[in-house]
């Protein structure tokens, strides 16, 4: 892309496309419980969908990536503050406060994530 001289509209096509490939890998590595590589297909897909400035893409990656993944992976790595922190961001993005359907995910997370503090669910 950079040697040929592509017009802005497919350029910020790519790094959709782009964007939701990383995510999708990020989940995939999730699953698989490879952290790491995980964390950076998070960065990475962060980092196409700014590039993208598509707004329906920017949506779905940033909802995707608004805590869920991250408290996903503090939750597999034992690390409740982080868990918790995560899915409460994810309940404070724009698309959760606007959406149940994207607010009930951070719920779940942040119930999950409870235990691990050792506290009360009051």
């Amino acid at each position: 892309m950079q040697q040929r001289d592509v017009g802005e509209r497919l350029r910020r096509a790519l790094y959709a496309l782009a964007a939701e490939y990383s995510t999708s890998a990020a989940w995939s590595r999730i699953d698989a419980r490879n952290l790491d590589q995980a964390q950076r297909h998070l960065n990475e897909s962060a980092t196409y969908v700014g590039l993208s400035q598509d707004g329906p893409t920017e949506t779905r990656v940033r909802v995707n990536l608004s805590g869920q993944p991250h408290s996903m992976l503090a939750h597999q790595r034992r690390n409740g503050p982080e868990a918790l922190a995560a899915a409460q961001a994810s309940q404070a993005s724009s698309a959760a406060r606007r959406d149940p359907f994207f607010d009930s995910p951070g719920q779940v997370r942040a119930a999950l994530a409870v235990p691990a503090l050792g506290a009360s669910r009051d």
